[in-house]
């Protein structure tokens, strides 16, 4: 039940993430710290991360439901 909880969680970050990166890329001016942590959520290294994240979570979640 709890492993739900953290996946409905889960879920609910990565929707405010990709909403956040859709408002501040229809900005016609972000200020430094926007503009950083935007270039840090699309850089190619943290896509490679998150999709590695993915993987685990989705492979930990198969190995405890066997």
């Amino acid at each position: 039940m709890a492993y739900r909880h953290a996946e409905r969680n889960l879920a609910e970050i990565r929707q405010l993430e990709a909403e956040t990166r859709k408002l501040l890329g229809s900005l016609d001016q972000l200020d430094p710290e926007h503009s950083a942590w935007l270039q840090e959520v699309i850089s190619p290294g943290r896509q490679a991360a998150v999709h590695q994240d993915r993987l685990e979570t989705a492979t930990a979640s198969r190995r405890s439901s066997s």
